[in-house]
């Protein structure tokens, strides 16, 4: 039998932990071909879910992925019956972030080696956080708010004008989707197809003031800092060549600074 490519820690014992559904920690060791969860998720190395992986149950995160498996993930396929999972840019579930329930492509949607951590859930069931804020209880809809707001600062650079917030809101607390379902929708609109073309004149167009906001998010989801005059060049890719926020922070990522502040795994 393969070893196990997890330890478990922090794991209280008890069935009071299970009501509560406490997250559990877990810290993947090495990618391999271990076997897969009866509900969860596993990570692939190669697109369409091929290559080496590793897996998560429902209800397990991983804080911060190790250095050697920083940034290598290229597809996520579920198991077990509405299982979703949420990965995030940087480490400590902070910066850029998605939801997704099987991706056999993440270049597809911006995210191919650009996973630090990680949470795996279960709708519905065992190993599902708190959702309320998306179910207009509790927090209402501040958090289907901020959905929105990040899928157009993203796709469209920009902020949601009143109707998109309404209709994209809706969707979200009154038909259960995703962030990923808002981007896709985002990204068939002619708003952002005009902006890809980088057409003249349409309201989709990228401007300097909207590339600078570009640049300006890559440095503070990657650097944690505001863009100095070293950004000119990426403001000037993000125009000419039709940059993404995404090509920004991977170029970012390999400056000297990014390394040499990176913490240590």
């Amino acid at each position: 039998m393969a070893r196990s490519i997890w330890v478990q820690r922090g794991m209280a014992v008890g069935f009071a932990v299970a009501v509560c559904g406490a997250a559990q920690q877990a810290e993947a060791q090495r990618f391999g071909r271990g076997a897969t969860p009866n509900a969860g998720a596993c990570f692939y190395e190669d697109v369409e879910f091929r290559g080496d992986y590793f897996c998560m149950r429902a209800g397990e995160e991983i804080e911060a992925l190790p250095r050697d498996m920083n940034d290598r993930i290229s597809s996520i396929r579920t198991f077990g019956r509405g299982v979703e999972v949420t990965v995030y840019q940087n480490p400590q579930f902070n910066g850029r972030t998605s939801r997704f329930s099987e991706v056999p492509n993440l270049v597809n949607q911006g995210w191919n080696d650009r996973i630090s951590s990680i949470r795996v859930e279960s709708v519905g069931g065992f190993g599902r956080r708190d959702d309320r804020d998306f179910r207009g209880v509790g927090g209402g809809g501040r958090e289907a708010d901020r959905v929105v707001r990040r899928a157009y600062q993203d796709v469209l650079n920009r902020e949601p004008d009143a109707e998109g917030m309404r209709v994209y809101r809706s969707r979200i607390i009154d038909e259960g989707w995703t962030e990923q379902q808002v981007r896709e929708a985002l990204r068939d609109s002619p708003e952002y197809r005009a902006n890809v073309r980088g057409n003249p004149g349409t309201r989709g167009a990228m401007t300097r003031e909207r590339a600078t906001e570009v640049v300006r998010r890559a440095y503070l989801s990657v650097l944690n800092r505001e863009p100095d005059a070293g950004a000119e060049g990426y403001i000037e890719q993000v125009m000419r060549q039709g940059w993404t926020e995404e090509d920004v922070a991977r170029e970012l990522r390999r400056s000297p600074e990014f390394r040499q502040g990176r913490p240590r795994r």
